[in-house]
């Protein structure tokens, strides 16, 4: 991998970790679609995956706050099912697509973002647990349709925020052994680690500047952005 692949991966995974470090979640949506057309096939993923369970630790250490374990217990039904799921998924789909995957399952998880505030009780728990970690296995961006969930529970804002991460975490660590790593080189690997820090503390930093809506606001149009942006550009080499 060349230096500006190095770069543009290092520059995504800053956006995402700057990102999920103002709002809790928009790390994989943000990085998964950008890194998806430079490492190509499930094994990019995996890596967004990683460096997810990196973003995650690095904010449970740094929220002091209850983890909500009960709501989490709650989902682990739909969580099996969406893996498994996942899995199944992992094993139609053709290996070229994985780019036009991501960025749709992507613009889907948004989707699903601002309508799962209109769906309430079992029913949104079961559909936001299933779908995400359908979501996650394929592609490591099924964030939203959990953060949908657990920000209708009552929890506060920093119990929301390391609930979501732990969450996360779990995921990202049942889809590794599904979808692999692919590793470019030990040095990219640390720069990589280095942005996301870099980003982290970022997004850290303008969070104590901003209101959580606000910080919200701004990390859907950067979603949306650049999934749009990975859709386009992964429908086009297609075509191609």
């Amino acid at each position: 991998m060349d230096t500006g692949m190095v770069t543009l991966v290092a520059v995504s995974v800053a956006a995402g970790a700057l990102v999920q470090a103002m709002s809790g979640l928009g790390f994989a949506l943000v990085s998964a679609p950008v890194v998806a057309q430079v490492v190509p096939g499930s094994g990019g993923i995996g890596l967004v995956n990683a460096l997810s369970i990196v973003q995650n630790a690095w904010l449970i250490g740094r929220t002091d706050a209850p983890i909500a374990w009960r709501e989490l217990r709650r989902m682990v039904p739909g969580l099996v099912a969406g893996v498994l799921l996942g899995w199944l998924m992992l094993r139609l789909a053709d290996p070229r697509s994985y780019a036009v995957l991501v960025a749709v399952s992507a613009a889907a998880s948004i989707v699903w973002l601002l309508l799962a505030e209109r769906v309430t009780g079992a029913v949104a728990g079961l559909l936001s647990a299933v779908w995400g970690a359908t979501v996650t296995t394929v592609a490591g961006v099924g964030g939203p349709p959990l953060a949908a969930y657990l920000v209708t529970r009552g929890l506060d804002v920093a119990s929301y925020v390391r609930t979501l991460q732990v969450l996360f975490a779990a995921l990202s660590l049942v889809s590794l052994p599904l979808l692999g790593v692919s590793i470019p080189s030990l040095g990219a690997v640390v720069i990589w680690v280095g942005a996301l820090i870099l980003g982290s503390l970022a997004g850290e930093l303008i969070r104590r500047h901003l209101r959580q809506e606000a910080a919200e606001r701004i990390a859907k149009v950067v979603i949306v952005v650049v999934c749009l942006i990975a859709l386009t550009r992964s429908l086009a080499a297609l075509a191609h």
